[in-house]
């Protein structure tokens, strides 16, 4: 999905000669002729293609596990480094005990937890036993450092959190900050070392849940909030998106309604399929467009805690993968790494790609280096953001490799020209994509100023890219109005390495830019002006940032040293010039 942190991507259409994969029968495209809607005050509005459908009203666990006793006794998340795994039966009891011993530890219906887990089985029984428990879910990236994820709990009003023992000393350091409120820090046992002091067994949680009463049925509606994952919207430091039941379960069925009969086939008592799952389950597209909606579907995932080369491609040959949910550089890694070869993508017959652009290429290469079959295997690429659940558009045809696709199913989009305000009216005409649906997030957490600059009255959410669309009405990104970095799918505010960086006491000012990368997409790059008689260095800056971010955060585009920082009269920094002056 093109706004990563905001986001995530995926997914395709019917395909052509009605070719069969596994019984299920793949239509010709037929969608019916797009028109624009005339808005009552001149907005050109471009409805999905796909239709509406009603959309289930129900909390997010209760849609999940609705059909779970139909494959109980199948495998639905196994960790792909370990072999630890639950079936659904298992699954779906022990999220319940999870529930009750949140519940049993003093948390309250409506209480913040954080889930700062890699990818592994119990991301999803702790996620789906918060929700059950009443609890909403902020998720916090694991390989944070302690300042980030301090600043994320904090931000969130974390009541507590769970984590796993290769990073607790790490999370228990950033959690001391809410110390008053005494917070409990579960650890998931994952076979790196010992529980620390401290830390609260999971496997306690499961244990101790099955005799304790019963989680009361509590007050519901569809705008419940339910989880609560950071991005930096359109420009900015991180905020809280506020994603309801209603938002989350309306993006599956969406999807489910787009696509879901093309991308993947029915659980049953002879087939399920079964997808790596390597795209951190933390961020948007791991959780709902991954983890929720292919559990709801009775799907086998294969966890992965992080991409490693040999384990990933060990994971496609063990478990026989059918479906693939990738971000570019793993359409990247298949295509030119000498350990992929064409027997491990025998059973695949779906790849969806999202988080961030591919390049048509890309995706070229992958097909033929394994020399794979359109009707056989399907290719989509979803776009959307933290802020729409995510996925808002998808390309389906597998002819358009470059392009987002159409908007899905109970979606609509606009294009406003961004200097006059004024809806685009002809195909390859630019403007800044705007779009509404049932997706749309219900604000950004305590930020009223920022909501209402993302969101206007009539519901419409501007994502900040820039786009247009061709005489099919299949849409294409062209630029970003926002200046988000985008690294491997994930978001880097500028703001927040600036703010960074001016806390150095040989750096009077700095400003940040993302620079392309072939391998990351992008990587941020910082324009220093030292202080007076600073004899500081590019490493030096370099090391200083490494130690308090992220990975994906460091400055691995360079330090340029300046004289001054252009900005405009009330002294905002003018990013588009430094890109204009330095990038070529």
């Amino acid at each position: 999905m093109a706004k990563f942190a905001r986001t995530s991507q995926k997914l395709l259409l019917a395909l052509e000669n009605g070719a069969k994969i596994r019984g299920h029968r793949r239509c010709v495209s037929n969608l019916p002729r797009v028109k624009i809607i005339d808005g009552t005050s001149g907005e050109k509005i471009i409805p999905s293609p796909y239709g509406s459908i009603p959309i289930p009203e129900m909390p997010v666990h209760e849609y999940t596990w609705r059909n779970y006793t139909q494959y109980e006794n199948k495998i639905a998340m196994e960790c792909g480094a370990t072999g630890r795994k639950y079936t659904y039966a298992q699954s779906r009891d022990y999220s319940n005990y999870v529930a009750r011993s949140l519940l049993n530890m003093g948390l309250k219906r409506g209480d913040v937890i954080a889930i700062i887990l890699p990818n592994m089985p119990e991301h999803g029984i702790s996620f789906l036993g918060a929700l059950e428990a009443g609890l909403v879910v902020t998720t916090v990236n694991p390989f944070y450092t302690v300042g980030e994820i301090s600043r994320q709990l904090i931000s969130s009003d974390a009541k507590g959190v769970i984590t796993s023992v290769e990073i607790a000393n790490t999370v228990l350091e950033a959690a001391s900050v809410l110390k008053p409120i005494k917070a409990p820090v579960i650890v998931v046992d994952d076979g790196t070392g010992p529980i620390p002091e401290g830390g609260i067994p999971f496997q306690d949680l499961i244990e101790k849940g099955k005799s304790l009463p019963a989680v009361p049925q509590y007050p519901w509606s569809p705008n419940s909030l339910a989880a609560l994952p950071y991005s930096s919207g359109t420009t900015g430091l991180p905020k809280g998106v506020m994603l309801s039941h209603m938002n989350l379960v309306s993006n599956i069925e969406m999807m489910e309604n787009t696509i879901g009969q093309e991308a993947w086939n029915p659980t049953t008592d002879t087939f399920q399929e079964v997808m790596p799952t390597v795209l951190p389950l933390f961020h948007i597209y791991g959780m709902n467009s991954i983890m929720l909606p292919r559990l709801a579907a009775g799907s086998k995932l294969v966890t992965l805690p992080k991409f490693l080369p040999e384990l990933y491609v060990s994971v496609l040959d063990k478990y026989k993968a059918t479906v693939l949910f990738c971000a570019p550089p793993i359409i990247l890694f298949l295509g030119i790494s000498p350990l992929v070869k064409k027997h491990h993508l025998e059973n695949v017959h779906s790849v969806i790609s999202g988080a961030a652009p591919i390049g048509d290429g890309d995706v070229r290469r992958f097909y033929e280096k394994f020399q794979l079959d359109k009707s056989k295997v399907s290719f989509y690429q979803g776009y959307g953001l933290t802020e729409t659940s995510p996925v808002t558009f998808l390309e389906k045809s597998s002819k358009k490799f470059n392009s987002i696709g159409r908007p899905i199913c109970n979606s609509e989009a606009r294009l406003v020209d961004p200097i006059t305000n004024k809806d685009v009216k002809a195909p390859r005409e630019t403007g800044e994509l705007w779009v509404r649906g049932p997706h749309v997030m219900l604000a950004y957490y305590k930020n009223e100023k920022a909501t209402r600059e993302i969101i206007n009255e009539d519901g419409w959410l501007k994502t900040g890219d820039l786009a247009y669309y061709d005489e099919e009405f299949d849409f294409f990104i062209t630029d970003r109005l926002k200046e988000l970095i985008k690294v491997k799918g994930f978001q880097v505010p500028p703001a927040e390495l600036e703010a960074l960086l001016r806390t150095h006491p040989d750096i009077e000012e700095a400003a940040v830019i993302g620079v392309p990368d072939e391998r990351c997409g992008e990587v941020p790059r910082a324009f220093v002006m030292k202080k007076k008689e600073s004899k500081l260095t590019e490493e030096e800056i370099q090391n200083f940032v490494k130690k308090q971010v992220a990975e994906f955060k460091q400055l691995r585009g360079g330090v340029v040293f300046v004289d001054n920082i252009p900005k405009n009269p009330s002294g905002k920094i003018l990013r588009s010039k430094l890109k204009s002056e330095y990038v070529k």
